[in-house]
């Protein structure tokens, strides 16, 4: 089978299948195969793929049929400019997720900065990415796995982190910060968007949590403030629809200048204030 055909019937069945990104999910799982480049892919259409090739190519095409999600099947995601590992351990990260580091970098830390829930390492080696040595990166999850993929990313990229297996600050004794950041798990368990094809593959934990989605982020704010610097600031990623009671946590809790930004969609996403 010819490459120009072998997409041709990809985009058909995953389309069928409703995968919105049917076309560029072919030509990753093409050139994830083949190890040709999209442009390569385009110049050397009419070449036929070996049998190999082919049974594999359409293993791939009909496991992401079912909604399995593209950066499992290829192993990798792209964020913020770097390319990280990612398993069923880790959330996969989010262009939302930027907003995030974005702010975080408006604020230019100096020294101890702090993630935490970090999966695969996305926001504590973003910043590490930009801001180098000016900052000393620690990032903190409860889960092993994870951490081992995210020290993985840590040890490719080239980028140091301090990593530590931990449930919120249970393990960080009398650490503190010029800044702690995290995109915690934040959806309600009744949410209807953990029935979107993608979500059911990734790791239960990483995405929801009691009392509307907020249990964790009222933790997160309450015990933050024992590991901030004076006037630091925290910074917390959060759902669409909890600007509003996000704020109110971090005002309860004595946070001052709190705010609210929207990511590229126009939704509220990070919520920050100082202490």
């Amino acid at each position: 089978m010819q490459i120009r055909e072998a997409l041709q019937q990809a985009k058909q069945i995953l389309k069928a299948a409703a995968i919105d990104t049917a076309s560029l999910d072919a030509n990753l799982l093409l050139s994830h195969v083949t190890s040709l480049s999209k442009v390569m892919l385009i110049a050397h259409d009419e070449d036929e793929l070996s049998k190999e090739q082919e049974d594999k190519f359409f293993s791939l095409i009909n496991k992401r049929k079912s909604g399995y999600p593209i950066a499992y099947i290829l192993g990798y995601k792209e964020f913020f400019g770097l390319r990280l590992k990612v398993t069923e351990d880790t959330l996969i990260p989010r262009p939302d997720t930027e907003t995030l580091v974005e702010k975080a970098l408006a604020f230019n830390p100096q020294g101890k900065v702090l993630d935490l829930g970090t999966g695969t390492g996305a926001i504590i080696l973003a910043l590490k990415s930009e801001l180098k040595a000016s900052i000393d990166a620690y990032a903190v999850d409860l889960s092993k796995k994870a951490l081992e993929v995210a020290s993985f990313n840590s040890q490719k990229l080239n980028l140091p982190v301090t990593f530590i297996q931990s449930n919120w600050f249970s393990m960080l004794g009398d650490l503190k910060f010029s800044m702690i950041v995290s995109n915690p798990p934040y959806m309600p368990k009744d949410d209807i968007h953990l029935t979107q094809p993608s979500l059911p593959f990734e790791p239960i934990q990483a995405l929801t949590s009691e009392e509307d989605g907020l249990l964790d982020i009222k933790l997160i704010c309450k015990e933050a403030k024992a590991h901030l610097e004076n006037g630091a600031p925290l910074l917390i990623e959060h759902g669409f629809n909890q600007g509003e009671k996000v704020r109110a946590i971090f005002t309860e809790q004595g946070y001052k200048n709190v705010a609210t930004i929207k990511d590229l969609g126009g939704n509220d996403r990070v919520t920050f204030g100082s202490f």
